[in-house]
């Protein structure tokens, strides 16, 4: 079958000292202990060695300091038997993988992925072709013409787009005026980061990469449900999307939902209008008539063509949205192959938080995160300035594992940092070199060039009080996380069973400490908790360790590069909750991925419906979750052995126990990381940002004494 290939010309860049040559070679073999890349029907893969299995490595770092991947000086050849080959020639140690970024610049005038169309035969939309300039002219002349192509041209084009997008699906902002204090708990909630997480995109663009598209929408269309409704594509930038596309799971789309889904993997039509349509409430609208008879004292309107505030002018009662049902249309995640991806759902139905009549609102949307503990009274709304009657109140920051990896410009939502720049502006503001401070505006030399939207010192100043509100914001909704986690997690019982010359033997017990559902939850393929246990002897030197991490920041189980690589042991007393996924083998055995991927035996993988009913088996028939998770007030015992080769002699020993919990593992970005990262992020920034967030819940230390 002959396909047309777009290549990527910048797969590679040198680095100081290196030099690189690439050519192409049809039909060519790999050569042993190859350093590899090439673009293989249509997707674009990393350099990996041919002659051992290494970490990836992250984008933009040197091969000798980083803690990735593979012989420095190398030349390789990869083929494939539909295209043509890369060859690839690389000596000296500074050698360098140029960023796999298929997604956009950081800044959106350089950022040609969308407005540069390319053929028709290939809808990755991703990759350069120098050999068809002049059917791309020629498309490119039409679609300037072309309406229905969809490419908004010019300012008063977005800016029309925009207005109708808000007239179909309102955004929270609009919301924020009535609703200040839901917006403001909104805003910093992981339901608004749904959309703009990097590491989610590249997970979504990856998957479909691997199989050829087919599975869609799948993971957006819960991340991401006004874009889907709207008709966005799944792989472009969030620097392109519709301002309320970005607002992931925003006000309307669980305000402007009719029906219930129950557990409907994230497929919801959204009931479209302006502003002054109804949106649906659990209590319906007694108290909005109240405002709508007092018209004066609140300044409303409820007409488009009439000046004022305006306001929706019906609530309507929709009490599933109080039920925990409503929450499952979401958070019960399932494959069209069967796959059960995430379950937090169905753990909750069927523990004794449900049969208690406890809801998921009661513990995640209540005064505390995490435990039942009532709600707080106040007015729903502000309107022209004046308060609505007080009423039950629920918390939309409804805190969990995840925290941001984007820049504080972007996230949280600030209604001020939209005004003063967009966000390929934010991302241009240095703000980790102090600009806008006195230290560093008093001292900028004469000849600085910033980018144009920050050239005005007072922009900067402007920009800097706005994100030192954010970072307060952030270590606020920080706080909230550590606090529902330690309402789902607990330390105990840290003893020592044997202190001999002969050895020390330790235990400890770690429980889930909800009525909810298991811990972890939701996508527990890719969240880590685990126990780092180091023991140290009277000089303080390091004689065990487990649960420590290598360089990169996994710890030492299958999937670390440096275990694979041989460089660390693998940590056999490991205690990790994180689940993993498994997929069956031609030969009829099971093999550990972190990402899993039914591969097919063709050569264009893709997802394929099951044909077997799953009553009985509940699950997929090639690919499993081995789930590791602790259900409802359970808990499992951790058992370590210290040898006696190990210990420096008799005397005092410390053991410290410490509970970890990290969003999700480093090697998951090394998998994903072949289709870039969202806003020009590297692979690196992402894995730094992820060990940066990781957080200690629990510490424990016990006092050995060896005789």
């Amino acid at each position: 079958m002959a396909q047309k290939i777009k290549r990527y010309g910048n797969f590679f860049k040198a680095g100081d000292g290196a030099k690189i040559t690439a050519t192409i070679a049809p039909g060519a073999v790999m050569a042993p202990g190859a350093l590899v890349g090439a673009v293989l029907a249509g997707l674009l893969l990393l350099p990996i060695s041919a002659g051992s299995v290494g970490p990836a490595m992250a984008a933009g770092a040197p091969l000798d300091t980083a803690p990735l991947i593979a012989p420095v000086n190398s030349s390789a050849v990869i083929v494939s038997p539909i295209l043509d080959a890369f060859v690839i020639e690389a000596s000296g140690a500074g050698m360098i993988a140029a960023s796999p970024l298929l997604l956009a610049q950081a800044k959106k005038e350089e950022d040609d992925l969308l407005d540069k169309d390319d053929d028709d035969d290939d809808d990755d939309g991703l990759l350069n072709d120098d050999d068809d300039d002049d059917e791309d002219k020629d498309e490119k002349a039409e679609m300037k013409d072309t309406a229905a192509a969809g490419k908004v041209k010019n300012a008063a084009g977005k800016e029309h787009a925009a207005l109708f997008a808000e007239s179909r699906y309102p955004s929270a902002t609009t919301c924020g005026t009535c609703h200040p204090r839901h917006f403001e708990e909104w805003s910093v909630s992981q339901h608004s980061y749904a959309q703009l997480s990097p590491a989610y995109m590249a997970f979504q663009n990856f998957v479909n990469s691997q199989v050829n598209g087919t599975n869609g929408d799948f993971c957006i269309r819960c991340h991401n449900q006004v874009g889907m409704n709207m008709g966005e594509a799944t792989g472009i930038s969030n620097l392109e999307r519709h301002p309320t596309s970005r607002e992931g799971i925003t006000c309307i789309v669980c305000h402007r939902v009719k029906n219930i889904y129950n557990k409907a993997s994230g497929r919801v039509a959204l009931v479209e209008g302006d502003l002054l349509q109804p949106v649906y409430g659990p209590k319906g609208d007694a108290e909005l008539k109240r405002v709508l008879d007092n018209r004066d004292k609140y300044r409303v309107v409820t007409k488009a063509d009439e000046p004022g505030r305006k306001i929706h002018t019906e609530v309507i009662e929709f009490k599933e949205m109080s039920s925990s049902t409503f929450c499952g249309t979401c958070h019960d995640v399932t494959l069209l192959n069967g796959f059960r991806l995430e379950e937090a759902f169905s753990e909750y139905r069927s523990g004794p938080a449900a049969a208690k009549g406890i809801t998921c609102q009661d513990c995640h949307m209540g005064k505390v995160q995490g435990i039942p503990s009532g709600y707080h009274e106040g007015p729903a709304a502000v309107v022209g300035g004046v308060p609505t009657e007080p009423r039950k109140l629920t918390n939309h920051i409804m805190a969990g594992p995840d925290y941001s990896l984007v820049h504080p410009g972007i996230f949280p939502h600030n209604a001020e940092a939209q005004q003063l720049a967009t966000l390929a502006e934010w991302l241009t503001y240095d703000h980790k070199a102090g600009w806008g401070t006195d230290e560093f505006e008093d001292n900028v030399p004469a000849n600085k060039v910033f980018p144009k939207a920050w050239a005005s010192v007072d922009a900067r100043y402007d920009a800097r009080e706005i994100l030192n509100y954010q970072f307060k914001r952030l270590a606020s909704v920080r706080e909230l996380r550590l606090e529902v986690l330690r309402n789902g997690y607990l330390l105990s019982d840290v003893k020592v069973n044997k202190a001999t010359m002969g050895g020390i033997e330790l235990q400890a017990k770690v429980s889930n400490i909800t009525e909810g559902h298991n811990v972890p939850t939701g996508f527990t393929g890719e969240r880590l908790v685990w126990l780092r246990v180091t023991v140290t002897n009277s000089d303080g030197r390091v004689v065990f360790e487990s649960g420590d991490t290598d360089s990169n920041g996994d710890v030492r189980d299958n999937e670390s590069a440096f275990v694979h690589a041989g460089e660390m042991p693998l940590d056999t007393q490991l205690f990790s909750l994180q689940s993993r996924f498994l997929v069956q083998s031609v030969r009829g055995g099971e093999r550990e991925r972190t990402v899993t991927i039914p591969y097919s035996t063709t050569s264009l993988p893709f997802l394929r419906p099951t044909r077997l009913s799953l009553i009985l088996t509940g699950e997929s028939t090639v690919e499993r979750n081995h789930r590791k998770g602790i259900e409802p007030l359970g808990h499992r015992i951790a058992d370590y052995e210290v040898d006696s080769e190990l210990l420096t002699g008799k005397g005092t020993y410390n053991a410290k126990f410490e509970l970890m919990a990290q969003m999700f593992p480093i090697n998951l970005i090394t998998a994903i990381q072949v289709v870039g990262f969202d806003y020009g992020i590297s692979p690196r920034d992402v894995a730094k940002a992820v060990v940066d967030g990781r957080e200690v819940l629990y510490e424990e230390n016990v006092t050995i004494n060896v005789k």
